[in-house]
């Protein structure tokens, strides 16, 4: 059964690969013999196929060199040059901003101040009461720990949690109710990750293509004023969920405090300087939007300065800052560990492959205007706003976060964007 599966995923590859290839070859020819297939303009054609071809790779083949060789492709484009194709990639500033959020975080989680956050809620004389606090606990501490660390890294700390957790209710493996609270886990880490833009890819690769295509950037309390009251009334659905359609039974469930996060060293003096430095980006981040009345002059600063701003400070002071004469970390093994760098490749590619989409001399948008504009001009904003998330939602099931925003985050933009009522659509 495995190697049908592995068989069948190679298989895919090979698929995705030959029209990815036929794709590229097709663009080459036309361009080269000035065809105008499919009566499309050749520097149209030619930016779709690349634009097609990449999404193909991305969703079957892989996400590292496939955004490394659509941004070849897009320097081999009439009036393109790679000065401009790396100015909105490598030299974008949302490039720029993961980049030093991968390093802030990566020390962060290089600490025990995770365990020790899950601890003081877990363990807790509050969350002991009961087997229902106990889990609204566990998961309450997980969603908040997903809105500032990449969800891959909380699930490697939040799964051998779990499994205490459900050892310690005596759930044998298959049992149902185990099964209801990993998928409750799974579910919470993912409105968690959805809440805020902070160390997410998938969130600020949006932003990026929604500030490279409109000019206007998106601040973190902008993003975080409608997703975290959004977030935690679907968090909120999910507990009701949980008990009364779920059913999730824990009458014969017995209490006890976790062990694993019990008797944990206290915090020494290199975990409360990272985790202080951490607290000082995210308030740089939060500062124009919360306290900018007090500090307007300070606050119209770091919103000239961008989001970028507040990591990179952070990651100066976290080289530079030393204990017991050593700096908290250091800069080339932060950047080879803790820098996922695949991500960054695709968003490089992502932003870059956005701008030209919203060229108009590209002609894509006047493509749109052409074909799709009079199936979908009489859709109203909330149904145009369904659409997209039905996709998106539909789409992340085949595919990851990233992938997905990245595809439907460019294709509705640049759909709006064609539109003559789009000043409607962002407003609503």
């Amino acid at each position: 059964m495995e190697n049908r599966v592995i068989g069948a995923f190679k298989a895919n590859q090979v698929i995705a690969l030959s029209i990815a290839t036929l794709l590229f070859l097709a663009a080459i020819v036309n361009a080269v013999m000035n065809a105008g297939f499919l009566g499309i303009p050749v520097i149209t054609f030619s930016v779709l196929a690349i634009f097609l071809a990449s999404i193909i790779l991305w969703l079957f083949v892989a996400i590292d060199w496939p955004s490394v060789l659509c941004l070849i492709a897009l320097g081999f484009l009439p009036n393109m040059t790679y000065g401009a194709i790396f100015k909105e990639s490598f030299g974008n500033a949302t490039f720029v901003f993961l980049f030093f959020t991968f390093i802030v975080t990566y020390a962060l989680e290089q600490t025990l101040f995770l365990k020790r956050v899950s601890s003081w809620a877990i363990n807790s004389a509050w969350a002991q009461v009961s087997p229902w606090r106990f889990i609204f606990a566990f998961l309450s501490v997980m969603l908040l720990i997903s809105t500032f660390v990449s969800p891959t890294i909380l699930f490697m700390i939040a799964f051998p949690i779990y499994e205490e957790i459900v050892q310690q209710f005596g759930f044998e493996k298959g049992n149902k109710q185990a099964s209801k609270i990993l998928i409750a886990l799974f579910s919470t880490i993912a409105i968690g990750t959805a809440m805020t833009p902070i160390n997410h890819v998938f969130a600020i690769t949006a932003m990026g293509l929604y500030e490279t295509s409109q000019g206007v950037g998106l601040s973190n309390g902008d993003y975080m004023s409608f997703a975290v009251p959004a977030g935690l009334v679907i968090f909120s659905i999910l507990l009701i969920s949980l008990k009364f359609i779920w059913r999730l039974d824990l009458s014969e469930v017995t209490l006890s405090k976790v062990a694993s996060l019990e008797d944990l060293p206290k915090a020494d003096k290199k975990e409360k300087r990272v985790v202080s430095i951490f607290m000082f980006v995210i308030f740089l981040w939060l500062m124009p939007e919360l306290l900018g009345f007090l500090l307007p002059g300070i606050a119209s600063f770091l919103k000239t300065a961008g989001i970028a701003f507040p990591p990179m400070i952070g990651t100066l002071l976290l080289a530079v800052t030393s204990v017991d004469g050593k700096p908290i970390i250091k800069l080339q093994d932060a950047i080879a560990k803790g820098v996922f760098w695949p991500s960054l490749l695709i968003v490089a590619a992502t932003l870059s492959l956005g701008s030209v989409l919203s060229m108009p001399e590209m002609g894509v948008i006047s493509l749109i205007e052409a074909f799709l504009t009079p199936l979908i001009s009489g859709l109203s904003p909330l149904l145009m706003v369904t659409v997209f998330l039905l996709w998106a939602g539909i789409q992340t099931n085949f595919s990851s976060n990233l992938v997905a925003a990245s595809v439907v985050s460019t294709i509705a933009i640049t759909v709006v964007t064609s539109m003559g009522d789009a000043q409607s659509i962002w407003q609503f």
